[in-house]
């Protein structure tokens, strides 16, 4: 089972904030929809969601479609990180 990973730790790995302008979505939960993410390579990011709190790694075909080929949730913090070192090169 997922364990959930906090703002803080998030950002503290270097993820990324895109901050999407809808206002329907704002009416809806009082503030500004936000896409959370990091890029891994160009197909592979992770990707944090703000309401759960869970990661998931995510793999595309490319960088102009976007179309997801498979996801993997991440299983809490320490995993994160392992695959975040596996990816930048960290030992």
């Amino acid at each position: 089972m997922q364990e959930k990973i906090f703002y803080h730790e998030i950002i503290n790995l270097g993820f990324n904030e895109e901050f999407v302008n809808d206002s329907i979505y704002f009416k809806r939960h009082g503030y500004h929809y936000v896409i959370i993410n990091k890029y891994l390579t160009k197909k592979i990011y992770l990707e944090w969601e703000k309401e759960t709190k869970l990661c998931h790694m995510v793999r595309i075909d490319n960088s102009k479609e976007c179309n997801i080929l498979n996801t993997m949730p991440i299983m809490n913090l320490q995993h994160l990180k392992i695959i975040n070192d596996f990816f930048c090169n960290k030992r």
